[in-house]
C-alpha cells in the first residue's frame, strides 16, 4: 500500500505539472504564436487543459461521500472535455488535410449528432447511471457503457485522423512539406498516447487506472504535437520571411540599377552640375528620380513620389518612370508629356495608385527651364546672391488621378550661379521624437548657408541635418533629392 501511495501522489503531481505546463503552451500559442482562440489547435489546448482540471478535480473529491454531487459534475465534465477533443483533434487534421466534409448535414451528422448524445448521457447519469455512478463510499465507478461508448469513441476520432496521416505523411508523390510533417507528427502523437497509457496500467496507478490515467497520457503527447507543429510553423514562417528579404535585396538592387548615376557628367553641357541622392525607408521605395538629355541641347530632370510603400510603390514606379521618359524622348513640352502619362497612368488603375511628380526640360545654351508640377512638393530656387525662395505653382492634380487632367507649363530664366533644390516630402516631413517636422524653413536655411558647395556637399549636408533632427524616430517615408547648380 505505501508503494501504491508513492504511485498515486507521483501520479498527481505529474498531472498537475502537465496542467500547468498546458496553461503554458496555450499561452505562447496565444500570445507568441499568434493564434486566435478559436484556432482549433488553441481549442485542442484548452479542452486537454479542462480534461486535466477535472481529473485533479474528480480525484480530490473521489471517496467522499458528502461531495457526491461534485464527483458527478467532474466526472462528467471530464468526459465531455475528453470528446469535445477528440472531435476538435479531427477537425484540426483532416482541415489540414482538405478532407473536411464540405455538406453540412454531413458534419452534424458524423460529430454533432455523436457528440449531443453522449453529452445527455453524460448530464443524465447520476439519474440513469449508464456511464458511472458513485458508490455508497464517494467513490465512482465505471459502467459498462463508459467502455463501450466512451473509450471506443476517442479511440476512433484519433483513428480519423490517423489514417490519412500514413498516406500524406509517407506516400512519396505527395509533395507538400508542411502537411507532411504535420502527418507525421500525428503518428507520433498516436503513438505516444498508447504508450504513455500503457506504461501508466504497467506501474498499476490507482484501482480506476483505466479511468485516470487517459488524460495524463493525451496530455503530454499534445505538448509535444503542440510543440512540433508551432516550432515548425515558426520555421516555416522563417523561411518565407528570408525568401521574401532575398526577393526585396534582388528588387532593390534593380531599383537602384534603374536609377541613373548621383554625379553624372554632361559632356556637351560642360554649364550643368547635376547631383541626386535617394534613400528608402524600406528596401524598395515609390520614390524616383531621372535625367537625361534630350537632344544637343536639352536636359530633362524629373523626381517623383509613388503613393503608398513597398513593392508595390516599386512597381508604379518603374511603369511611370518607364512612361515619362518614353514619351519626354520625343516630345519637349511638359504639360503634354504629363497629360499623356497621366491618362495612361489612370488606365486599368485598379489600385488607385497615383504619383506626384515635377518635371522640367532646361535648354543649356539660353537656359530657359520649362516645368510642370504635377501635385508635387515645391521646388526651391536659390538665385545666385539672393535668398531661397519656394517655385509655388501647380500646374494640375497628381499621375494616375483622374484621366481627364490636362496639366500646364511654366518657365523660368535661370542664370550663372542659379540653383534648384527638387525634394520630396520623406525630407521636410520627417519627424522629431517631438513630433515637429523638419520644414521647408529648415530645408531653405540650409540651401541658403550653401550657396558655394558644391551639390554632392549640399545633399549630404542636408541628410545630416535629417538624420540629427529625427535621430530617434525611425525613417517612415523615402527620402530623394536632386540638385541642380547652373556653373559660375
Amino acid at each position: 500500500m505505501e508503494w501504491q501511495l508513492i504511485i498515486d501522489n507521483l501520479y498527481r503531481t505529474l498531472l498537475f505539472t502537465a496542467l500547468v505546463l498546458l496553461i503554458i503552451i496555450l499561452f505562447n500559442n496565444l500570445v507568441f504564436y499568434k493564434r486566435k482562440l478559436k484556432d482549433k489547435l488553441s481549442l485542442m489546448l484548452i479542452s486537454s487543459v479542462l480534461m486535466c482540471l477535472f481529473e485533479i478535480l474528480t480525484d480530490y473529491v473521489d471517496g467522499n461521500i458528502n461531495l457526491k454531487a461534485l464527483n458527478y459534475i467532474f466526472a462528467s465534465g471530464y468526459a465531455i472535455a475528453f470528446v469535445i477533443f477528440g472531435t476538435i483533434l479531427d477537425w484540426f487534421f483532416l482541415e489540414q488535410y482538405g478532407l473536411m466534409p464540405k455538406k453540412r448535414w454531413l458534419n452534424i451528422l458524423l460529430y454533432a449528432v455523436p457528440n449531443i448524445i453522449f453529452f445527455l448521457i453524460c448530464v443524465t447519469t447520476p439519474w440513469t447511471k449508464l456511464l458511472y455512478y458513485v458508490d455508497e463510499y464517494g467513490r465512482i465507478q465505471e459502467m459498462v457503457l463508459f467502455n463501450y461508448l466512451f473509450t471506443p469513441l476517442l479511440f476512433v476520432h484519433l483513428a480519423v485522423a490517423l489514417v490519412p496521416s500514413f498516406y500524406y505523411g509517407f506516400y512519396k508523390k505527395f509533395k507538400d512539406k508542411e502537411i507532411r510533417h504535420t502527418a507525421r507528427s500525428l503518428i507520433v502523437y498516436g503513438a505516444l498516447v498508447p504508450l504513455f497509457y500503457l506504461l501508466e496500467i504497467i506501474i498499476n496507478i490507482g484501482s480506476n487506472g483505466d479511468y485516470y490515467a487517459l488524460s495524463l497520457a493525451c496530455a503530454i503527447a499534445l505538448m509535444y504535437l503542440t510543440t512540433t507543429i508551432n516550432t515548425r510553423m515558426l520555421i516555416s514562417t522563417q523561411e518565407k520571411i528570408e525568401a521574401q528579404a532575398s526577393d526585396l535585396r534582388i528588387a532593390s538592387k534593380i531599383q537602384i540599377d534603374a536609377l541613373p548615376p548621383y554625379n553624372p557628367e554632361f559632356k556637351n553641357h560642360p554649364n550643368i552640375d547635376l547631383y541626386a541622392t535617394m534613400k528608402t525607408a524600406r528596401e524598395v521605395g515609390g520614390d524616383f528620380y531621372d535625367y537625361f538629355e534630350i537632344g544637343d541641347d536639352k536636359i530633362c530632370i524629373i523626381i517623383a513620389d509613388v503613393s503608398g510603400k513597398g513593392t508595390p510603390a516599386a512597381l508604379f514606379m518603374m511603369t511611370t518612370k518607364t512612361m515619362i521618359k518614353d514619351y519626354a524622348l520625343t516630345h519637349d513640352s511638359t504639360q503634354e508629356i504629363f497629360t499623356f502619362v497621366n491618362k495612361r497612368l489612370c488606365e486599368n488603375n485598379e489600385e488607385n495608385m497615383f504619383a506626384t511628380a515635377w518635371i522640367g526640360i532646361l535648354d543649356t545654351n539660353s537656359l530657359i527651364l520649362k516645368y510642370s508640377n504635377a501635385g508635387h512638393n515645391y521646388p526651391l530656387f536659390k538665385k545666385y546672391n539672393q535668398a531661397t525662395n519656394q517655385i509655388k505653382i501647380n500646374h494640375g492634380l497628381f499621375l494616375g488621378g483622374f484621366e481627364e487632367t490636362r496639366y500646364k507649363q511654366s518657365e523660368i530664366q535661370l542664370e550663372k550661379g542659379d540653383r534648384l533644390l527638387l525634394y520630396t516630402d520623406g525630407v521636410v516631413e520627417a519627424h522629431s521624437d517631438f513630433g515637429s517636422l523638419f520644414g521647408v524653413e529648415k530645408l531653405s536655411q540650409i540651401l541658403d548657408e550653401s550657396s558655394n558647395a558644391t551639390g554632392e556637399t549640399l545633399l549630404n549636408k542636408i541628410l545630416e541635418e535629417v538624420d540629427v533632427f529625427s535621430a530617434d524616430v525611425p525613417q517612415f517615408d523615402d527620402i530623394t533629392m536632386m540638385v541642380l547648380t547652373i556653373k559660375k
